[in-house]
């Protein structure tokens, strides 16, 4: 009977050893550590639909990406990448399904063409959340390698669009474009070198910013060349006296910034710059600061790279009937510079004084990112 029993208890554990190596291949660990973001190449893009199935063949790509942001896995293979646009105004949960022949491809869902902007993955599929429209990107990739054809399913259906406490602005009671002029923003240490100025830009920046408008002057970090170690400035613009209907901040700027390393925030003063309090767009920031980068060390900040000139709205009900200052905070470490961080324009607005109530964000939120 003792005999049985421990033949039992090795069947036993060598069975749940089996399962347990098996469940080793792809781990449930936290996301690793990638390296700089936007490796991903886009450029050869395919299309796909909801509703639409597609063969593909990962095996043409080229292996740009080891890691994806949602994923401890080791996606060493080549990488072949699609493009979803989800049409407004509904918003979306999309099902994604892979069957790949003979080898072991894994599916990838993110928010823009960057490795560290990944929603949602699995090695057959998976389902996202609700989703605001705009354009998506679905990466196959291989697992340890692996390269092979595969057809690759997209379904589409509505769902109810979150709510979030900004808005589009069609009624602006203060612009501050720096196409015009510097608006006569000014400098504030805040533990590095000084980094701010205002005029042209022709080496970093996109010639085109929100809205199809020509960049002619901005504001930005070191014009025409990279940032410096250990840039530690802020960059003011005010006082600015906001009413009840001015109770949403829009702004439109680009960034080329060393991933998580360094970076730059929003804050608002109620006096003069004395004090100062983060606010945070409506679709959030990009990362956290660390915590050897001046200035903003251990902060949410915008860091990576924008691409293009990105839209973010912040809510600032909570400041309506007083006067504010808002800050442009940037800091850097002491390594590795970066073209930097350039507003074009910041608006304050919201609705007509006679409006009655605000709109949805299921109405609106093709405006922004």
């Amino acid at each position: 009977m003792r005999l049985f029993t421990g033949i039992l208890i090795a069947l036993l554990v060598l069975s749940f050893s089996g399962v347990a190596a098996a469940a080793e291949k792809k781990p449930g660990v936290p996301p690793v550590q990638y390296g700089t973001r936007g490796n991903l190449d886009c450029t050869s893009a395919r299309t796909i639909t909801c509703g639409e199935t597609v063969s593909g063949d990962n095996s043409n790509g080229v292996n740009n990406v080891d890691h994806y942001s949602c994923s401890g896995w080791t996606e060493s293979g080549p990488e072949e990448v699609w493009v979803l646009n989800l049409p407004g105004p509904d918003c979306w949960i999309v099902s994604v399904d892979i069957d790949p022949s003979g080898c072991d491809l894994d599916v990838f869902f993110l928010a823009s063409c960057d490795e560290a902007d990944c929603i949602d993955y699995g090695d057959s599929g998976f389902v996202t959340e609700c989703l605001l429209p705009g354009t998506y990107y679905i990466v196959v990739d291989g697992y340890n390698g692996a390269e092979c054809s595969y057809t690759l399913n997209v379904e589409c259906e509505t769902c109810e669009c979150p709510e979030i406490p900004c808005c589009p602005t069609p009624f602006h009671c203060h612009i501050f474009d720096f196409n015009q002029s510097s608006n006569n923003y000014f400098s504030m240490a805040c533990g590095g070198q000084p980094v701010w100025g205002w005029g042209m830009d022709q080496e970093c920046i996109p010639a085109v910013a929100c809205d199809g408008v020509q960049v002619t002057s901005i504001l930005g970090t070191y014009l025409n060349s990279d940032y410096p170690s250990d840039a530690g400035e802020i960059a003011v613009i005010g006082p600015i006296f906001l009413d009840y209907c001015c109770w949403c901040m829009e702004l439109c700027h680009f960034y080329d910034i060393e991933d998580r390393w360094d970076g730059g925030n929003v804050k608002i003063s109620t006096d003069g710059g004395s004090t100062w309090q983060l606010i945070t767009p409506a679709g959030g920031y990009d990362d956290t600061a660390n915590d050897d980068c001046s200035c903003v060390p251990g902060e949410p900040v915008f860091t990576g790279w924008s691409g293009v000139f990105v839209r973010d709205c912040f809510d600032l009900t909570g400041y309506t009937g007083r006067q504010i200052w808002i800050g442009f905070f940037f800091g850097s470490d002491g390594s590795f510079e970066y073209c930097g961080w350039y507003p074009k324009w910041v608006k304050f607005g919201g609705y007509e004084p006679s409006a009655t109530e605000r709109s949805s964000w299921g109405s609106i939120k093709s405006q922004y990112r």
